[in-house]
């Protein structure tokens, strides 16, 4: 099959930790024996080399227009990103991919895109132009928070039921894509996977020794965007707590994000107790995981997080929120603790239990164990 894969989340010489999973995923079905061609759209603006580092758009001003990544061709277009005007956005994003698909159209049997908006409902506007079927994958943040705002969310529905299929990573991702519109004879639950090569039960002391961790402290870690949906500012709120009970903790931030300024100025009364570590290639996320002592994820919303399957299966118990399909992950106390989003208190004292238990690695890898 010729797949033509259309996601603005997709590591580039700019980013080459964005979006890995997709990366990942997408090189997988390459193997598989699919000719797949990846575009990934950069956000323009007019002017902004100008404003040095201040927005993404100039961030990624050097990313190159066509590329290699994961072993794929990959096509940079620009698109005129326009902000806080979401209605615009997916009609500019399928403008700007337009001229480079159209030649294409010949060699391309289906369109695949992860994330709803605007990546997916730009991906049926092209599908409705190229007289090609559109399958998108949905992740959770693009349904539970995107799909909630009134211009993304009309533009979901009206493109769900023009989608030839929705892959949601979770039960209840799949029963929101249904409520905007999807059929269900065509939507369906794909849960992510996990590399267990990588991601697997290891000696959290002889890691941290690898990492040049100090033996006698505990780091607690969180990976993700650093973002205020992510819940990253509560989680700085609540450790003092855990500096109080327990002193030989420290807590390791794993990622960047449009808030990563913000975070670094709250982070600096704690000192070397509070790291940021920035973005990590995926082996990198994976050692810190399996050096910790507890992973946290307090996100606002999500769908099924990577890192909470990548935490159980290295053996890692995982303190979250009761968001989205992670209950359905973390079903077992042994595994870890739930708390509710933007509760402060509750996030402390869930951590401070937490850190205080010997949870057992190997029963929390076989206990997240889903078939």
């Amino acid at each position: 099959m010729r797949v033509l894969c259309v996601t603005r989340i997709f590591p580039n010489r700019a980013e080459p930790t964005f979006g890995p999973y997709n990366a990942k995923q997408f090189s997988a079905l390459s193997r598989l024996g699919h000719d797949v061609t990846v575009v990934s759209p950069i956000p323009w603006l007019p002017g902004a080399e100008r404003l040095g580092a201040k927005t993404r758009a100039a961030h990624l001003g050097e990313v190159p227009a066509a590329d290699e990544v994961a072993g794929l061709p990959v096509r940079h277009p620009r698109y005129l990103h326009v902000p806080r005007v979401l209605s615009v956005h997916a009609p500019l994003y399928a403008s700007a991919v337009l001229p480079i698909v159209l030649p294409l159209r010949s060699k391309l049997d289906v369109i695949l895109s992860p994330f709803a908006y605007p990546d997916g409902v730009a991906s049926v506007l092209l599908g409705e132009a190229l007289g090609l079927p559109v399958v998108i994958k949905l992740h959770g943040g693009d349904m539970n928070v995107g799909a909630a705002l009134p211009a993304p969310g009309r533009w979901i529905r009206w493109a769900f039921p023009r989608a030839a299929g929705i892959a949601a990573v979770s039960e209840p991702l799949a029963a929101l894509a249904l409520a905007y519109g999807a059929a269900p004879e065509r939507t369906t639950v794909i849960q992510d996977g996990v590399d267990e090569t990588v991601f697997r039960v290891r000696d959290a002391a002889e890691v941290r020794t690898k990492l040049d961790y100090p033996a006698e402290r505990r780091p607690l870690v969180y990976v993700g965007r650093l973002e205020r949906r992510k819940g990253v500012f509560e989680l700085l709120e609540a450790f003092p707590a855990v500096q109080e009970a327990h002193p030989d903790v420290d807590l390791v931030l794993v990622g960047d994000g449009e808030d990563t300024a913000a975070i670094e100025r709250l982070a600096q009364p704690f000192g070397a107790r509070v790291r940021l570590v920035g973005n990590l290639p995926m082996q990198g996320v994976a050692d810190w995981i399996a050096a910790s002592a507890l992973v946290t994820l307090p996100s606002y919303a999500e769908g099924t997080p990577n890192v909470v399957i990548e935490a159980l299966a290295s053996g890692r118990a995982v303190v979250a929120t009761n968001v989205g399909g992670i209950p359905r992950m973390i079903t077992d106390p042994r595994m870890g603790l739930l708390v509710p989003p933007k509760d402060v208190a509750g996030l402390a004292r869930a951590l401070v239990d937490a850190l205080a238990r010997a949870f057992d690695p190997h029963l929390v890898a076989r206990l997240a164990d889903r078939g």
